[in-house]
């Protein structure tokens, strides 16, 4: 955010901004989506709706569960949010008294931390680095529970990193949490973000047990409408329920009539369509990368991200991206947002850009010298 700010305060003075911070799709939202919540308004279909959403979305999410992942998820288990932050802290609240512990990688999504800590929670950050795939492992996760650990959240494909895990990984994961006697919280708002032979696959195909949080920001391209929503175990809606009803009332009534639409084949045509310009921009990122004289040690099987290395007569990544701002214009985020694990080390870069938007930030960090 701060890169963000300064990046904006350079624009305004007349600098050619390149904005490659955000994790923010590019593209607009659909028509259809933005139609139907036109539509919603004008109808007055403006109110409360249930604290766990309009029935008929709920309904449009299981379909999607079984058209994509071949589950059965009844509608009940699944509680629309506003965003997946809202989400994950009903998730959060639900399952944390103080002084538990979370199992975090580090790297990871900074927020989620910060959940953890609102509501009295231990945030316990697990370092993950290239060998790992910055994801965690059933070695990994059995080696760093403690005494005070209850939940484990992971994130498939990940932030910043794009990395996601296999069935395989997933399952064994699963299984050590398990055995804690732990909660499973997984988080995957980039899945339909998947690149090469990479296929969605959700912690609720190899566990039931699982708390699943997903979003309309990232695929769907819905960031600033705020919906996502949470699947639950059974037995757990319920309380999940009254913590929406009196935390939130209920998600955006005109965002969800708009979602309805999201479903639609010719939407999802569209967003597929998008995530394979998504893919031949990770692919022209990846190919040149290296000139600039960063490396990214694992390729990003999803989102839109690179996590890059930073040579070592290259400084601190706070260093290179300030100065890569200020004397070139393209703004990208350093480590240290994402955690401590050698992050001093590493940069994020997205991709939501157009290919030219890439190129030329691409040659500007060619001419760059730190």
């Amino acid at each position: 955010m701060a890169i963000l700010a300064k990046a904006n305060q350079m624009a305004l003075g007349g600098r050619d901004i390149i904005h490659l911070e955000v994790g923010q799709p590019d593209f607009p939202v659909a028509e259809a989506i933005r139609a139907a919540g036109i539509e919603a308004i004008r109808a007055g279909q403006t109110g409360y709706s249930d604290a766990n959403g309009l029935p008929a979305l709920r309904a449009q999410i299981s379909e999607h569960y079984r058209c994509v992942y071949g589950l059965d998820i009844q509608e009940r288990r699944i509680i629309l949010t506003a965003g997946a932050s809202g989400a994950l802290a009903l998730v959060v609240a639900l399952l944390t008294d103080p002084g538990d512990g979370w199992l975090l990688t580090d790297p990871g999504y900074p927020s989620n931390r910060r959940f953890v800590e609102a509501f009295s929670g231990i945030a316990q950050p697990c370092a993950v680095g290239p060998k790992e795939r910055f994801q965690f492992s059933a070695k990994t996760v059995a080696n760093a529970w403690q005494t005070n650990t209850v939940s484990l959240l992971l994130a498939s494909p990940g932030n910043p990193t794009g990395t996601s895990l296999s069935s395989s990984a997933l399952k064994a994961v699963a299984k050590v949490v398990e055995e804690k006697n732990g909660f499973l919280v997984s988080d995957e708002i980039y899945q339909g973000l998947e690149y090469g032979p990479t296929k969605r696959i959700s912690a609720l195909s190899v566990t039931n047990d699982a708390f699943v949080v997903n979003s309309f920001s990232k695929y769907f391209g819905m960031t600033g409408w705020r919906l996502g929503w949470v699947v639950a175990p059974d037995g757990a809606e319920a309380p999940l329920i009254r913590l929406a009803q009196n935390l939130t009332i209920c998600p955006s009534v005109p965002a969800q009539y708009a979602a309805l639409s999201a479903f639609d084949p010719s939407v999802l045509e569209q967003l597929d369509a998008q995530r394979d310009i998504l893919a031949e921009r990770r692919k022209l990122m990846l190919s040149c990368i290296t000139e600039t004289g960063l490396q990214v040690p694992v390729s990003p099987d999803g989102a839109f991200y690179l996590y890059a290395k930073l040579p070592e007569h290259f400084g601190s990544a706070d260093d290179y991206c300030r100065d890569l701002l200020e004397q070139e214009g393209v703004a990208i985020t350093p480590g240290t947002d994402f955690g401590d694990h050698d992050a001093q080390h590493y940069v994020r870069i997205s991709y939501a850009q157009p290919r030219a938007v890439l190129q030329q930030a691409l040659e500007r960090m060619v001419r760059f010298r730190p």
